[in-house]
């Protein structure tokens, strides 16, 4: 502490993002000038981090996420968490059901 010449305290809101923001303190002694930038950590999106999106390909769902946090099903994928197989083209909607992308049964 004996050589800390001035002490710098930012009070304000920083939203994430790949933006970086100039915060400025000035006082009789010296000026202080510095960029920040804030990232959420990963698979946190949004403006205070809050929306969880990790991508995943298993029994619990299929898809990726954007830069935003939404889901994408993976090619093959449909429906609410991408759990539905999309079926072989010419499937029949009635009496054809699949598991797994592009088979028939």
């Amino acid at each position: 502490d004996e050589l800390l010449i001035e002490r710098s305290i930012y009070k304000g809101k920083i939203n994430p993002g790949e933006e970086k923001q100039t915060v400025e303190y000035k006082s009789y002694i010296a000026t202080i000038k510095y960029t920040v930038r804030v990232r959420c950590d990963e698979h946190y999106y949004g403006i205070r981090c809050k929306i969880v999106c990790r991508p995943r390909d298993d029994y619990f769902g299929h898809y990726v996420c954007d830069q935003f946090g939404k889901r994408h099903c993976i090619e093959g994928w449909k429906g609410e968490d991408c759990k539905t197989a999309i079926c072989k083209q010419g499937c029949s909607p009635l009496h054809g059901t699949c598991s797994i992308p592009g088979e028939c049964k």
